[in-house]
């Protein structure tokens, strides 16, 4: 039976980390199959310790994803508000996007959300449309780092549980 569950995890810890490049939260299922496996195994393989470790490292990496956005949009010349439109706009169009193409169109969907988010907000402030675009410019470019970020965490968790097991 141990066997069955270890090769369920590292399929779903393999698939998670792809699935970080379409828009689906990875680093979360990752997370939530090393919780399974080890209450599926009575914590003998993976201590409480051990699960809680990895549900930090997760929320770890899925914050610096907004951190790396907004420091990009504010590098940009993006307000507070625009970078809140920048990550409104990126789950809208993730979702959103997800409707026209289910993985494809999540990411196409939450890059071009962060843009017009951010380009929206700033527009409506500031009546500028190049400094609306230059902050959604920097909004795309801190997506772009973030899921570069978002994938780091999905191979670094990958590694502690592959190794573990």
């Amino acid at each position: 039976m141990t066997t069955i569950l270890e090769i369920a995890l590292i399929s779903i810890v393999t698939a998670s980390t792809i699935a970080n490049f379409f828009g689906i939260p990875g680093n979360v299922l990752i997370a939530l199959g090393s919780l399974f496996y080890a209450v599926s195994t009575g914590f003998s393989e993976f201590s409480f310790g051990f699960v809680l470790t990895i549900f930090a490292v997760m929320i770890l990496f899925e914050a610096l994803e907004f951190i790396l956005i907004s420091i990009s949009a504010r590098h940009y010349g993006s307000s507070r508000w625009g970078v809140a439109g920048a990550i409104i706009g990126g789950i809208a169009g993730a979702i959103s996007g997800a409707f026209f193409t289910p993985v494809l169109g999540g990411v196409i969907g939450s890059f071009l959300g962060v843009f017009a988010g951010t380009f929206i907000v700033e527009f409506i402030r500031s009546a500028k449309i190049q400094n609306s675009l230059k902050a959604a410019y920097g909004a795309f470019l801190g997506r772009i780092g973030g899921l570069s970020v978002k994938v780091i965490g999905a191979v670094t968790l990958s590694i502690m549980i592959i190794t573990h097991l």
